[in-house]
């Protein structure tokens, strides 16, 4: 009993900040196929800055099918869902 005690002093707290970080790169990192500003993202597409290619995709978090969009001049990709 008395080592088991001692494993969870000594490692408690780095689980602790391990699962702690976990966390927070989860909630606030995955930002997959998410635009930055609807609006913008919108206007750009619909300006021609975005070329599609031929890249179409399930993402298997969600199910949804995306089209890939490419930015010449900046390298950005855009990923819209497909209806």
């Amino acid at each position: 009993m008395g080592a088991i005690v001692a494993v969870v002093m000594v490692y408690g707290l780095q689980i602790v900040v391990f699962l702690v970080l976990l966390w927070l790169s989860w909630r606030f990192f995955d930002r997959r196929y998410r635009r930055k500003n609807e609006e913008s993202s919108r206007r750009d597409l619909l300006s021609g800055k975005f070329t599609p290619t031929s890249e179409i995709f399930v993402d298997p978090r969600d199910g949804v099918k995306y089209q890939v969009y490419y930015n010449q001049e900046t390298g950005e990709r855009e990923y819209v869902p497909i209806k």
